[in-house]
């Protein structure tokens, strides 16, 4: 259910909630500049150029997108592009015309794109820690996105509201998927999300582009998906393993109560300095979980261009330096920690070579347990022909923070189809090399199969 707590918040309490959160210096800054949007004036008709629909970036705009894979924006983004598929169920086609009619009249008369989509995995692993422990584990994820250009459409200064609720169960077994790899030993999961949250508002913020390359964004909002840019961390379509998705150094929050500024001084260049609650939950709202500890973070990129950027989508290249510190979290006895990490990706044609490392400055106490990660991959574009199909190949290998424990690699590999217009299928494997809590065994296997429905 929706936190039955914010439902019920007074007015009152918020007026004390708010002033305990702008008397943190760093939080209230952003929020500052997130309540200045709304004295803007907004330049340019909003509804001038209705045939964009509700596109979240301005197509006139030659700035990079401020989303990973694996956000509102660009998972509606990515659901609305056309699709090549296998086959079609008879009579499909005029079942779900007016649906996506609908949509589609709701994005170019009132600028709202949202969807439904249900995602579920099921994952086996071939050696356990005990004969006992668990071998299979299965889940799904049910989302609904929404997003709302209700200022300055079809300009270079929208304002936009974002909006997610979500909701995550087991399916036919006893444990979750994220939780797998402590049956097998590893050192961190194999299937990142995947795993129980009640019917929870993940989501609720609020964005504004400014013309000379500023945009502010803040509310609750998800930090996965705003920081160390990877287009392949989307764990509904691509990677799914925890390092892919998160990196493993970077200890970053769950979705709550933060924001962040980014400025573009020329259209391939970015900067982005943000500060989000380190206690977040995404079953509990924020004013329950935030308590002035912090995890803040600043990032430097840009796109080498060695392949044109298509205006208001991801960039085929990417080369960003990210830098972080978390607070000590003094109920959860988290002592406090910093990092870096760097990540370089370029496409070319029908494939994309990525390389990344990270470092953590952290105690065994602290906010990760990976101290050292290097990760390098491919990923294969229209591999059998099919326009949206992809197929992907990377290794990782890691440090652990408890220097009892030894290295451990993995090879991730995963391959994404669409059986028809609306349903993908993904295999994957991951093959882990000298499991660190598993000293018997030299390897372990998990395989999976990921089936994700959107409308």
């Amino acid at each position: 259910m929706l936190d039955a707590k914010l439902l019920r918040v007074s007015v009152v309490s918020i007026d004390k909630e708010c002033a305990r959160l702008l008397a943190d210096s760093r939080f209230g800054l952003v929020l500052a500049c997130v309540l200045f949007l709304f004295a803007l004036p907004v330049q340019g008709d909003q509804d001038s150029h209705t045939e964009q629909g509700a596109s979240t970036q301005s197509t006139d705009s030659d700035y990079l997108p401020a989303d990973n894979p694996g956000s509102i924006i660009e998972e509606l983004e990515e659901d609305a592009a056309p699709k090549e598929y296998l086959f079609q169920f008879p009579g499909a086609n005029n079942l779900f015309k007016p649906w996506y009619d609908y949509k589609a009249r709701l994005s170019a008369e009132h600028g709202v794109q949202f969807g439904i989509a249900l995602t579920h995995l099921h994952q086996w692993v071939d050696e356990t820690v005990s004969p006992d422990a668990e071998d299979d584990a299965g889940a799904y994820d049910l989302n609904f996105d929404l997003v709302w250009v209700f200022r300055g459409r079809g300009t270079e200064t929208p304002t936009t509201l974002g909006f997610q609720a979500l909701y995550r169960d087991t399916a036919g077994t006893d444990i979750a998927p994220l939780i797998l790899f402590t049956q097998a030993g590893s050192l961190y999961s194999s299937a990142a999300a995947y795993t129980e949250k009640e019917l929870s508002l993940a989501q609720l913020w609020l964005q504004h582009n400014f013309a000379n390359g500023f945009e502010v964004r803040g509310g609750r909002v998800f930090p996965i998906t705003a920081y160390d840019f990877f287009p392949f961390k989307n764990f509904r379509t691509d990677f799914i393993d925890f390092n892919h998705v998160v990196n493993a150094t970077i200890p970053l929050p769950d979705y709550g109560l933060g924001g962040f500024a980014t400025y573009r001084p020329k259209r391939n260049v970015y900067f982005r300095l943000g500060t989000h609650d380190a206690n977040a939950d995404v079953e509990e709202s924020g004013f329950d979980t935030y308590d002035g500890e912090l995890f803040t973070i600043f990032e430097a990129g840009f796109d080498p261009g060695i392949t044109p950027q298509v205006p208001g989508r991801p960039p085929s290249g990417d080369i960003h330096l990210s830098i972080w510190h978390q607070d000590e979290l003094e109920e959860a006895a988290v002592d406090d920690g910093w990092g870096a990490s760097i990540t370089a990706l370029q496409r070319f044609g029908r494939v994309t070579p990525y390389i990344r490392y990270g470092y953590a400055d952290v105690e065994i106490d602290g906010p990760t347990s990976v101290a050292d990660m290097f990760n390098i991959g491919i990923v294969f574009h229209e591999v059998f022909g099919q326009s949206n199909d992809e197929l992907g190949l990377g290794y990782t290998w890691n440090d652990p923070v408890d220097e009892s424990l030894g290295d451990q690699s993995v090879i991730d590999f995963y391959y994404r189809i669409h059986v028809t217009p609306e349903i993908a299928i993904s295999p994957t494997i991951q093959l882990v090399f000298d499991p660190v809590r598993n000293p018997e065994v030299d390897e372990v296997w998990f395989t999976g199969i990921r089936t994700r429905i959107e409308f």
